[in-house]
């Protein structure tokens, strides 16, 4: 299960030992316990001499960089300047291609690496070597850098570096020791969890209801009183009796970690520049194969419970949200099936014929009264399912300690794609920042708003060029007219969906944000839109505006409403292809990359070269394609749109349930296989109640957006196009259709309130996570406050040494005040003016 891992390294390197470890992967390290990887592609590795790199193999500082150390600790040193002709020329190209504000065409070498370092004290501490003229010089120095930062005598950090199989690309491989990653945790205030079983020792009487402890910033306190909850090694499967050492995740370690570096290196400038290529965290072995066996198989498709937890341990909470609200919609559409085959029993009741039941009903447009009912059943099934499903959210989020407030001064994941010049802060002028300026990122917003506004006009005329050929067609005795434009009406939202995914990149970086969640939220609103349009625009102008322009179809028997049916058809299996290729293409894109390199080493080898190469787990990570924002809006919209199509116009088709249930099976095991066999490790985000929408944040917001889309599109479609309605005249259409609305919305109001956000379970949660606080503020601020250097084994200890260094007072019973001895205030006192009565 385990490849071996046997090529030859250029440095191996364990930072808390500062020894150097052979050429080979050091036998008492683990491949999976590193939590981070700095991926270098260097065409020209192999040409290199050995010797060009030695300075890499030391464990002092290398010629090139003198030692990184931390802020406001070393002394100002002169950088060095040289321009060299071919290197600098391909910067100013470079420069030119991205329009960069702090670069030109006469950008120097040095510049732009003393840019990578945020602090001005670090980058005048840094001393480059004049011997840079050509890229790989320049990516060895950035390499130098990191190293450096990673061996600070004041860092905690386990790295590694070795070369590819084909020497043309470099792996530094970085852990945060448990020490090192516990001071920083300090430092930033992450939140960290109450140990079950410590409940008990502050005194905490809990027999019943929820009893997951509380969540809190770090205190060394808390470690010292044995408080914090332990969590077995990630490379545990979880079969065997392993001892609980650790006190933080590797998601934690790799939030920490990344919160670490880029506080000290632009990693995102390092990359756009070309000079790293990628900087991701790592898989682990153990941990993934488990999630593999038991989670991503598609023998459990028909399976809809998961192991959300550790799931959550592994991706974090974003990712896992996307499993859980995935997960409620398989199993409550099973409860939409179940109500469509009592409407649909009763249809055979009716009829007594069970081709005229399926053919008629579930596959055709009659019966128009069990077509009504089964609306009511969609739209009110969807807004308990909403209802649920937040409250389902708010329930997990208490439990992983995401809805209390985030005091910690760990940064978010950063927007890769935001650059802007250090100017001094509109908060504090003393200090340099990256973000833009209030005015900057509104006008950014209007233009991006304009352009998505722009688009989607655009969309909506393809879609009516689209039809009026179809229906010029359909006049001229071609019949097939109007079936030829609904395939190209298919393939019309493929290809704009390609030309928006391009297009909303350029409109979102508009914006300016300079974290991941807010563009990935601002993008992620504007394709829904663009999506619903791309998509609705076709069957709302069939069901609503054909019969009063072009006239409906002639080769449909039902006219529009058999049209529709014949549409929603195309769309499920159009959908359910898409959803085959997100499984197939990452996986064989990897196995392809993996083969190509293959070749391509036996060609090199020549004819003495072995059959087939091992390449070790580290290095296949590489290979993976990202997952990030863009990849996550793609998986909800191909949740979103199905179940859009369901709710507004299931009615037409009702056995559409069915085959959403199968597309949004399918895609919940390709998105499990996709994380687990496909992709490199996502960025462990957390989620916060905080932000618009809640945990779910933007897509919590479209889901309450489709329920008064579907209420209004049933409402029309009843009144418009069934009988007896279609027939009557408008004035009492327009009424009955107001009223039909206006009852449904009601409905949702009243099973909304019925089901609340936060269930009275997690209500009560919360009251004693403040409690468990409170005890342990008491508490630490007690021994803080009275004995600073008490160093008990645990809280009793803690609590026993407290109760004989706070001595209570003493009362004696037997002692008198002889009161007439107090003293009278005077009346021309300093106090006697504010007592004066009022005449």
């Amino acid at each position: 299960k385990r490849p071996d891992i046997e090529q030859p390294l250029l440095h191996g390197h364990r930072g808390d030992e500062g020894t150097k470890v052979a050429a080979q992967f050091p036998e008492d390290v683990s491949h999976t316990e590193f939590d981070y990887c700095f991926h270098f592609e260097m065409p020209g590795l192999a040409e290199i001499k050995r010797d060009k790199l030695h300075h890499l193999d030391m464990g002092d500082a290398s010629p090139n960089t003198k030692r990184l150390g931390r802020k406001n600790t070393m002394q100002i040193e002169q950088c060095a300047e040289k321009e060299t002709s071919s290197f600098a020329k391909r910067l100013a190209e470079r420069s030119a291609k991205r329009k960069f504000e702090e670069e030109s065409h006469g950008t120097q070498i040095k510049d732009l690496l003393l840019g990578f370092v945020h602090e001005e004290i670090d980058r005048q501490a840094m001393n480059m070597s004049d011997g840079m003229d050509n890229l790989t010089d320049v990516q060895t120095l950035v390499i130098d850098i990191l190293l450096n930062f990673f061996r600070r005598a004041d860092e905690g950090y386990e790295t590694f570096l070795f070369q590819s199989q084909d020497e043309d690309e470099l792996f530094l491989c970085v852990r945060f020791t448990e020490n090192a990653a516990l001071q920083h945790a300090e430092e930033s205030k992450y939140l960290v969890q109450i140990d079950p079983s410590a409940l008990d020792q502050l005194g905490i009487k809990l027999t019943s209801g929820p009893r997951n402890p509380a969540f809190l910033p770090f205190v060394p306190f808390l470690r010292r009183g044995k408080l914090l909850r332990l969590y077995l090694p990630e490379s545990s499967d979880g079969g065997e009796e392993v001892e609980k050492t650790n006190y933080l995740r590797k998601v934690d370690r790799i939030r920490l970690l990344y919160d670490r570096v880029t506080d000290i290196i632009d990693c995102n400038a390092m990359r756009r520049w070309l000079l790293l290529k990628d900087f991701y965290p790592l898989h682990g072995y153990d941990a993934l194969f488990w999630l593999r066996k038991n989670w991503a198989r598609m023998k459990w498709f028909y399976q809809f419970n998961q192991p959300i937890d550790r799931v959550h341990t592994y991706f974090g909470s974003e990712i896992t949200l996307y499993f859980v609200f995935l997960g409620m919609l398989c199993k409550y559409t099973m409860g939409l099936i179940v109500a469509t085959m009592g409407v649909t029993g009763f249809v055979f009741v009716h009829t007594g014929s069970v081709h005229d039941t399926i053919y008629n009903f579930l596959l055709g447009s009659r019966y128009h009264y069990a077509r009504m009912a089964q609306a009511v059943i969609t739209v009110l099934w969807f807004q308990l399912f909403v209802s649920r499903l937040r409250q389902k959210i708010n329930w997990y989020m208490n439990q992983w300690g995401d809805d209390c407030a985030d005091t910690s001064d760990v940064k978010k994941l950063e927007n890769e794609r935001f650059s802007a010049p250090a100017k001094p802060s509109e908060v504090d002028e003393s200090v340099l920042s990256y973000e833009a300026t209030i005015s900057q990122r509104r006008r950014g917003a209007l233009l991006s708003s304009l352009g998505t506004f722009a688009f989607i006009v655009f969309t909506i005329c393809c879609v009516s060029c689209i039809f009026s050929v179809g229906a010029a067609l359909d006049k001229s005795g071609r019949s097939w007219g109007f079936s030829v434009a609904g395939y190209a009406v298919s393939v019309q939202i493929k290809v704009l969906k390609y030309v928006w995914d391009y297009l909303s990149l350029k409109l979102v970086d508009l914006e300016l944000h300079q974290y991941a969640s807010n563009f990935n939220s601002s993008r992620a609103l504007k394709t829904f839109l663009f999506s619903a349009i791309n998509a609705f625009s076709a069957f709302f102008y069939v069901g609503f505006a054909m019969q009063w322009t072009e006239g409906c179809p002639s080769d449909y028997p039902d006219g529009c409403w058999g049209y529709l049916c014949h549409e929603m058809v195309i769309i499920f299996a159009t959908y359910g292809i898409f959803t085959l290729y997100d499984i197939l293409v990452p996986y064989g894109m990897l196995r392809y990359r993996i083969h190509k390199e293959n070749v391509e080493r036996k060609k090199t080898e020549g004819p003495g070269a072995p059959t087939e190469f091992t390449m070790s787990f580290l290095e296949a990570q590489a290979k993976m394609d990202e997952y990030g924002g863009a990849e996550q809006i793609e998986d909800y919209c191909q949740i979103v749109m199905p179940l859009a199509f369901v709710l507004m116009f299931g009615i037409t088709l009702p056995f559409c349930s069915v085959l959403s249930l199968l597309c949004f099976g399918l895609q919940l095991r390709a998105d499990a296989f996709k994380l687990t066999r496909a992709t490199k490790r996502p960025f462990p985000s957390r989620c916060t109640t905080e932000q618009r929408g809640g945990a779910l944040g933007v897509w919590m917001v479209v889901l309450q957006m489709l329920t008064y889309m579907a209420t209004v599109t049933n409402c029309a479609l009843i009144v418009f196009n069934l009988e007896p309605f279609k027939d009557w005249d408008l004035t009492n259409q327009l009424v009955l259709f107001y009223t039909s609305v206006l009852v449904a919305v009601v409905l949702q109001i009243a099973i909304h309130n019925l089901i609340p956000e936060v269930s009275a379970d997690v209500a009560l949660a919360r009251r004693r996570h403040e409690r468990q606080r409170h005890v342990i503020a008491t508490l630490a601020h007690k021994c803080k406050g009275q004995v600073g250097q008490i160093a008990g084994s645990g809280v009793a200890d803690i609590r026993e040494q407290l109760k004989t260094a706070m001595q209570p007072v003493e009362l004696k019973g037997s002692h008198h005040i002889e009161l007439y001895t107090v003293p009278k205030l005077e009346q021309t006192g300093k106090f006697s003016k504010y007592f004066i009565l009022p005449e």
